[in-house]
């Protein structure tokens, strides 16, 4: 079978013939059909948090589905592609607690994406910022995997809901994704661009120059939920208007989240894929075309979620 596999530490991603997995006990084998590519995968690659180094050859990927005896299973968990070999290959051998049924009708490709992305926004605006029907929500990086669901999702909750990017190409999805307006800018534009708003949540997937400005941005007692740093892991925040505005200024990462949450929240987002509420925007491509769908990632030109095809 055909493996996308990493062979040092920063290096790019090749694709290699191997045996097939044998499953030990507790595990079961998956016939890959559709592997998500996430950040987290890159940054395993580049040596933090899992554990590629000690165990290289590497095979990335830590969410995708495929069937099992038949049936089609959703993987996600279980430290598949984070303390184990991941999804990147046409088989898989994986832990039993770590695959899900799929609703019946279930898009493969689409349920493939939902995982990191969905929950991360589910969790982002509920658990995180406590949505209600009567914010102006902010999404930063809407065009993205999170971005595009925290929009769907906030927009099914009654919001008011804008999305930002930098490429004005990208306004058509985010508007299809249910945005009331798009704001195409920096973040030095941020402040004045989205003032008529006067956001009570901001979603900052970016960090850096982002969250600072998010903090001028928001009204009175908003809340900003940073979940990403793609922009720049550092921001320098004016302490004095985030105080005097009561700003609360939080946190959320996925790896604090109790696994038996994250499968009740990935469930309900499920179900709301199979019957058509949700849609995940997944670009399809090819397994040999890994490592490109790393370098996309990095530059930041994505539109949606990107989708490796095990079978193509």
């Amino acid at each position: 079978m055909r493996a996308a596999r990493l062979y040092e530490i920063g290096g790019n991603l090749r694709i290699d013939t191997v045996d097939d997995p044998v499953p030990g006990d507790g595990e079961v084998l998956v016939d890959m059909a559709y592997a998500a590519v996430n950040p987290l995968d890159i940054w395993i690659t580049r040596g933090a948090p899992g554990t590629a180094a000690a165990n290289l050859p590497w095979v990335p990927g830590t969410e995708g589905t495929g069937h099992v005896d038949g049936r089609p299973v959703l993987v996600s968990g279980g430290g598949v592609g984070v303390v184990r070999q991941g999804l990147y290959q046409e088989r898989a051998a994986v832990p039993s607690g770590a695959v899900m049924e799929l609703p019946e009708g279930t898009d493969l490709a689409q349920a493939a994406g939902i995982g990191v992305a969905g929950v991360t926004a589910w969790n982002a605006l509920h658990a995180r910022a406590g949505l209600r029907a009567d914010d102006c929500v902010l999404v930063l990086g809407a065009s993205g995997g999170v971005g595009s669901m925290a929009v769907q999702l906030a927009h099914a909750a009654g919001a008011v809901v804008w999305g930002q990017t930098t490429q004005g190409e990208k306004t058509a999805a985010i508007e299809e994704s249910g945005a009331d307006r798009v704001v195409v800018t920096d973040a030095d534009g941020l402040v004045g661009a989205v003032a008529e708003l006067e956001p009570t949540v901001i979603l900052d997937g970016l960090g850096g120059a982002y969250t600072a400005a998010s903090v001028d941005a928001l009204a009175p007692l908003g809340r900003l939920v940073v979940y990403g740093t793609s922009a720049d892991v550092e921001s320098t925040l004016n302490l004095r208007v985030l105080y005097r505005k009561a700003v609360s200024l939080l946190g959320y990462g996925g790896l604090v989240v109790a696994d038996d949450e994250r499968r009740r929240v990935l469930a309900d987002l499920l179900a709301q894929v199979a019957a058509g509420t949700l849609r995940v925007p997944v670009e399809l491509l090819a397994l040999d075309q890994a490592a490109e769908c790393h370098r996309r990632i990095l530059e930041r030109g994505l539109t949606g979620k990107l989708v490796l095809d095990a079978r193509a």
